[in-house]
């Protein structure tokens, strides 16, 4: 993997470095273009149409822009190996180094006229853009287009005879053009032109660097967002395993009881001579048998229900509440003559047992805590009320606290979820009444057998 690494970060250098020498020998193998441009001009002046100006000079800044983005390019891409390798500390030093040693090696390999002013200025506002827009991002062919529009753009500024006393545009091409257009007395249009292609060309880079800089952050943003949607994931899946462990703890807890039954009777199924006792016992053993099968039953099956009473589904959930914390004051209120229930009884009871511990960990700004359980008849069959005088929620939570993953008390966020979930898998509904410092009411309503 580091042989890798390295043969790549190599190919960086080597890359940009044939760059540069390509930007510096492409005036070269481009002779015939250039002369078609003299040919142009001069047809500028026979034809008299200053038609042909604007085209030489479009072919003219086309072709210096193609070889400067090359050189900055390759200045880019030697920076970003010098990056990769952590041996560099001022990048704009070491561009303007690498400028300087590029343009004494093409005068001395290639005689070949530069317009210094236009192209140094150009390339301060690449590189400017660069650092500014392109930080995060390597995208090599996004920088030359962007590099290509501004170079363009500088070149048309050449042709401006408007310019020329600013020493813009001294070398042959450009002069020739705007000689001719002097000839032609057409100085008006060229200066029309280039500033209107170079204004153009400008915005047209920077609006490209900007969408790009837009859509490399956007790009940044949604794969955090998977990244951290995937972390989410992971938690909640950890969390669920839990959960599951847990409730298989409690159910092993629970089967210890009837086991415990099954082992005590089969001894005294060992020692009985007594017919009449060892038919009770069997009767005892095969009813332990079937109340371990409903549990395990109702655990592994999400759809497995039976018809239980009221008051044995209460006794289950007392058995599991935690009773440790003095200050802590748990009421279990159950009404005389409730029907049946036809419910997942494991589930239902973890359900319950979840809206009893939120109630348990709440803050509370009394001395005491005090929640109430209540069991009592209504039309729909009847209500399980969990009330305590915690601090209760507010009002625009109360519509987020059935979303998987949101907690106002920094857990999991599956617990009222999963309470939400058993209750619509056994026909029934959930409310929740809150005010702040005044408490919560839940109230389960479930449907008789």
């Amino acid at each position: 993997m580091g042989t890798h690494k390295n043969n790549l970060r190599g190919l960086y250098l080597y890359s940009g470095i044939i760059l540069l020498i390509f930007s510096i020998y492409y005036p070269l193998t481009m002779r015939n273009i250039w002369f078609s441009i003299i040919y142009k001009i001069k047809d500028a002046i026979l034809l008299g149409d200053s038609g042909y100006l604007i085209l030489g000079s479009a072919l003219m800044s086309f072709l210096y822009a193609v070889k400067n983005s090359m050189m900055f390019l390759g200045i880019i891409i030697i920076i970003y190996y010098l990056k990769t390798e952590k041996s560099f500390k001022n990048k704009k030093l070491i561009s303007a180094f690498i400028v300087l040693i590029y343009y004494i090696i093409s005068m001395i390999l290639v005689d070949f006229p530069q317009e210094i002013i236009t192209t140094s200025a150009s390339l301060i506002i690449c590189l400017f853009m660069y650092d500014k827009l392109f930080n995060e991002t390597s995208s090599f062919f996004i920088i030359f287009i962007m590099s290509f529009q501004v170079f363009f753009a500088f070149e048309w500024l050449n042709i401006m005879p408007a310019l020329s006393i600013y020493n813009l545009g001294q070398s042959d091409i450009p002069y020739s053009i705007k000689t001719a257009s002097i000839y032609l007395n057409s100085q008006a249009v060229l200066n029309f032109s280039g500033f209107a292609f170079f204004l153009s060309l400008f915005l047209l880079a920077f609006s490209t660097a900007m969408l790009y800089n837009s859509y490399s952050k956007n790009m940044k943003i949604m794969k955090d967002n998977y990244e951290k949607q995937k972390e989410l994931q992971e938690m909640k899946s950890k969390v669920l395993q839990n959960r599951i462990n847990n409730e298989m703890k409690t159910l092993v807890h629970d089967l210890k009881t009837p086991l415990v039954t099954i082992r005590g009777l089969s001894s005294l199924l060992s020692i009985s001579k007594d017919e009449r006792k060892i038919k009770e016992y069997c009767e005892r053993i095969e009813g332990s048998v079937d109340k371990m099968n409903e549990m395990i039953s109702c655990f592994l099956y999400e759809n497995s229900r039976q018809s239980i009473k009221v008051e044995e589904l209460i006794d289950y959930v007392r058995a599991q509440i935690p009773l440790e914390d003095n200050s802590i004051k748990i009421d279990i209120i159950v009404s005389d003559s409730l029907p049946n229930l036809y419910v997942n009884k494991i589930r239902m009871a973890r359900a319950i047992m979840n809206i009893l511990e939120n109630a348990i960990i709440v803050p509370c700004k009394q001395d005491h805590k005090h929640i109430i359980l209540e069991v009592k008849n209504c039309d729909f069959g009847i209500s399980i009320m969990v009330k305590d005088n915690g601090v209760g929620i507010n009002n625009e939570e109360i519509s987020k606290i059935f979303e998987i993953g949101y907690s106002t008390n920094k857990t999991s966020g599956l617990g009222l979820w999963f309470v939400k979930k058993v209750i619509e898998e056994n026909e029934g509904k959930i409310d929740i009444i809150s005010k702040k410092d005044e408490g919560t009411t839940v109230i389960i309503y479930l449907p008789s057998a």
